[in-house]
């Protein structure tokens, strides 16, 4: 996984505030060898502590544009773009009107296909048809496509589905679907809910034409090493809310997903698989993001020229080997 861009401002602003609050000590140090005032220090301390706060609260989320080298990737899916959102959340405090605010930046995107990776609603029946007809305002020219959450089943899971379906949204539930492009083909799968142990991932692959790449939806990143080890290029998860709690300084290591897994937003590699872990857009209990802000991602899918590389090096060994034979 390579990301297309640095830091924003805003994200910026974040992280030096968070070292200001932190080491707040420092500025009492400077201001005892310095001409500065302690109340000097102590109000840029307490200042840059309230920006961080503010940034903290926002419910705007980050476009994230992520460069994914996919092994085997047809020539013809070169720059192919999926927008990502997850964890929507739609509730008492996730109204639709935000809901279809986030819609109408996902659209402008204009990516190839839309992956919506689990847990859209908090729970209950109260706002299954309200987000189902938000989301089904989603439109990509190869389709929306979406998988099953844990919360998701906390209401009539089935009912749940249906309603998506209804207004658009392909659900993979242990099942997949086949890309075409140039006569080239790429296997879109998706698995259903881990927590309440309704996904089934050989079942999800068992339609993949040879040699086609897999990107696997998965909403809960546990999945990543099964899926890693059945050849899946890249699975799409979100689940964890990129802790939803972070420390502002080594926020993907130090937030309260860790406590549930290793893999708790941004990109991952195991050998020349790939997981991309949405932060989600929603939240779960307060409704509060601190060093998590919400993201919807754009995931450009590249060809891994090193695993080409690699190819046409074990076949010039092999040429090398058989002349070696011959001669």
């Amino acid at each position: 996984c390579r990301s297309t861009i640095g830091l924003d401002s805003r994200e910026t602003g974040s992280k030096f505030s968070g070292l200001v609050t932190v080491y707040a000590p420092l500025a009492l140090l400077v201001a005892a060898i310095t001409a500065v005032t302690v109340d000097q220090a102590l109000l840029v301390s307490g200042g840059a502590a309230v920006v961080m706060g503010l940034a903290a609260l926002s419910r705007r989320p980050r476009i994230r544009r992520v460069r994914i080298l996919v092994p085997g990737l047809p020539a013809a899916f070169a720059g192919y773009r999926i927008a990502q959102i997850s964890d929507v959340h739609c509730g008492p405090f996730t109204p639709a009107v935000r809901v279809m605010r986030w819609v109408d930046q996902v659209n402008r995107l204009g990516a190839d296909l839309i992956a919506v990776t689990g847990d859209l609603i908090t729970r209950g029946p109260d706002y299954v048809d309200i987000v189902s007809t938000c989301l089904g305002q989603l439109r990509a020219p190869d389709g929306v496509f979406g998988c099953m959450g844990n919360h998701d089943y906390f209401t009539d899971g089935d009912g749940f589905a249906k309603a998506l379906q209804r207004e658009g949204m392909i659900l993979l539930r242990n099942e997949g679907r086949v890309l075409t492009r140039g006569g080239a083909h790429l296997y879109l799968a998706g698995v259903d809910d881990t927590w309440s142990r309704r996904h089934d991932l050989a079942k999800a692959l068992q339609d993949r034409p040879a040699g086609a790449p897999i990107v696997l939806l998965a909403h809960d990143p546990v999945l990543f090493p099964a899926a890693a080890g059945a050849g899946v290029a890249l699975t799409l998860s979100g689940h964890t809310h990129g802790g939803q709690l972070a420390f502002p300084i080594a926020p993907r290591r130090l937030n309260l997903a860790r406590f549930i897994t290793p893999f708790t937003a941004g990109c991952y590699k195991l050998g020349r698989a790939a997981l991309y872990v949405n932060r989600g857009l929603g939240t779960t209990g307060p409704p509060i993001r601190l060093g998590a802000r919400p993201e919807i991602t754009v995931l450009t899918l590249e060809p891994d020229h090193e695993e080409l590389a690699d190819r046409v090096a074990h076949y010039a060994e092999d040429v090398i080997h058989d002349a070696s034979l011959s001669s």
